[in-house]
């Protein structure tokens, strides 16, 4: 979960646009196409929850639940793109969370993974600070890549699964970076910050791995700003 700039757009205002005029209809809709469009761009069609990326099944989540008031049904800055299995699991249990659309939320939050040769991978999501919504994110966060009843634990794996796929071939990037030189460091360098861009699925725990080893690679701390 990194922070997602909800930037002014010609698509965004379209969708506001569109909210308003459901908003006036007795049983209007927010999931217009204008909104899922201006979703889909601004949130690189990524889950702003578990971070996987080129999924079938995203869904128009409310950060806030909106629990039948209109006003946040239809409140363009309350609208998110989730997954089908995050936005089941988070629905209205979890309030309130970080907003990632005004906080680094990687920068509230460390996300890590720990992995063994001949063990499951382990993930630890760990919380900086005190406060309600990052407590209720860390456990959010944890349901998330956990699950909780066996259907959403079968699917919490499979995104588990993903992850670490993702995480190795980041850690094998950097091994790349490592051992590379003149034009080839480069372009490992260059790799290595588009997989760290707030876009790029899993974000956070690869963030996290770079300060991690800040002591080794220093440089490539400011592509976790």
């Amino acid at each position: 979960m990194v922070k997602i700039e909800r930037k002014d757009s010609p698509e965004a205002r379209a969708a506001v646009e569109s909210l308003e005029k459901e908003k006036a209809k007795p049983s209007g809709t927010y999931r217009t196409e204008a909104v899922t469009n201006a979703l889909g761009l601004m949130f690189a069609h990524k889950c702003y929850l578990c971070e996987q990326k080129g999924l079938s099944d995203l869904q128009i989540e409310h950060l806030v639940p909106h629990r039948g008031e209109r006003d946040l049904m239809f409140d363009w800055n309350n609208l998110f793109l989730s997954c089908d299995h995050c936005n089941n699991i988070k629905n209205d249990k979890y309030t309130p969370i970080l907003d990632c659309t005004k906080i680094d939320v990687d920068k509230r939050i460390a996300f890590r993974r720990h992995c063994g040769l001949f063990e499951e991978d382990q993930l630890d999501i760990e919380g900086l600070d005190d406060s309600l919504e990052t407590k209720n994110t860390v456990a959010l966060m944890n349901e998330v890549y956990y699950g909780s009843t066996p259907q959403k634990k079968a699917e919490a794996k499979i995104i588990r699964e993903r992850l670490s796929k993702e995480l190795d071939e980041f850690r094998d990037c950097v091994k790349n970076y490592n051992l590379a030189d003149g034009e080839d460091k480069k372009d490992c360098e260059m790799s290595i910050m588009m997989k760290l861009k707030w876009n790029a699925p899993f974000a956070a725990f690869k963030r996290w791995m770079i300060r991690d080893a800040s002591d080794r690679f220093p440089e490539l701390l400011k592509y976790c700003q």
